[in-house]
């Protein structure tokens, strides 16, 4: 891409994608990004850039087509009936995978923190996977759940305001642990606890006894069990993760003021992508 190209040529630019490039993890922190006080358009274009170099940026809004996502509290979104996402929302985000509703979930992402809660909550979660599979072998129930979770179809719904439409109900049908598209990996993750219950009222023919008890079994690994990062992120940080291989996830917080910036990234380019994916908006 002629614009990757050019990007390129900016060393602070260069510097960074090298420096997370360079970890050799699953997810990276970095503090002091730089951003603070620049404005909107500027801020996220300088993000689209960073993450232009790392991938290539994708929108799943099919509505709007935005691809710098605002994470805060949307208070006008809430109604009993509307299937609301975590980032519309004060209060805790259960741990779970980017777009694990669509064909193909993105490969990365990053938060960028405008705002960082001015409370005592709101720290960010990672869990790796293989924190989560071995967690799972501890037990003759986790290997069962294990081993079921990797053929079993399992239904996603959709939040609504990732469908086509408020009123439309969207599904899509995977295994929670995918094959492996990396050497050395044991799967690919797709995990949303509520996305899966909201699809499973919506597909109540998948909803064996044994798949409900499996599914109930890693959520109690996912939110309780398997060893975590946790950190209240400060204004002006990045974290960069590796959606098919972590889960994230937030403790709970009460300031409607933080703010943070959601950008997806998948290692392939828009057109050879199947499901919602990007034209740039913003």
């Amino acid at each position: 891409m002629a614009l990757r190209a050019e990007l390129s040529e900016v060393g602070a630019l260069r510097r960074l994608t090298r420096q997370l490039r360079g970890q050799g993890t699953n997810g990276v922190v970095l503090g002091g990004l730089g951003l603070q006080g620049l404005s909107e358009e500027r801020r996220n274009a300088a993000l689209y850039a960073l993450t232009l170099m790392l991938g290539f940026p994708t929108s799943t809004d099919q509505r709007t087509g935005r691809v710098a996502w605002d994470v805060k509290s949307r208070p006008e979104a809430h109604s009993a009936a509307r299937f609301t996402t975590f980032s519309e929302r004060v209060g805790s985000a259960d741990m779970h995978t980017d777009s694990s509703f669509y064909p193909m979930p993105e490969e990365q992402f990053i938060l960028y923190v405008v705002q960082a809660a001015d409370c005592q909550g709101g720290h960010s979660l990672l869990i790796d996977g293989e924190a989560i599979y071995q967690t799972l072998q501890q037990t003759a129930a986790g290997r069962a759940a294990y081993e079921l979770l990797r053929e079993a179809p399992v239904p996603f719904r959709v939040p609504a305001v990732y469908a086509a439409g408020d009123a439309a109900v969207e599904h899509f049908v995977a295994p929670v642990f995918g094959p492996p598209r990396r050497d050395g990996d044991r799967f690919t993750l797709r995990w949303r606890y509520d996305a899966i219950q909201k699809g499973l009222a919506v597909r109540p023919d998948l909803a064996t006894p044994a798949l409900v008890e499996a599914l109930a079994l890693l959520h109690e690994v996912a939110e309780h069990g398997a060893p975590r990062f946790k950190q209240q992120l400060p204004t002006d940080t990045l974290l960069w993760a590796d959606n098919h291989r972590v889960l994230h996830g937030r403790t709970t917080y009460t300031d409607d003021r933080r703010h943070l910036i959601r950008i997806r990234m998948s290692d392939v380019p828009n057109a050879e992508r199947i499901g919602p994916s990007g034209v740039v908006r913003d």
